[in-house]
């Protein structure tokens, strides 16, 4: 999994609570739209040059401790 990958993953997640009005509806984003927009954000931050790594792989995440 890619740096990229999670901030897709994150991105998505994090756009679950948007909305977006639809002929004066409010509707939820459906999942395949909330991928989407995080797919096309993730491409244009790579299309910028890439400063943050996204497509090295990401470092495996430590667990909470005891």
């Amino acid at each position: 999994m890619t740096r990229g990958d999670i901030l897709r993953y994150s991105i998505a997640f994090a756009l679950r609570r948007a909305s977006k009005i639809v002929r004066g509806l409010r509707q939820g984003l459906r999942e395949d739209e909330r991928y989407a927009v995080a797919d096309h954000v993730v491409a244009q931050l790579k299309e910028r040059g890439d400063p943050w790594g996204l497509d090295d792989e990401a470092k495996p995440a430590r667990g909470p401790t005891t």
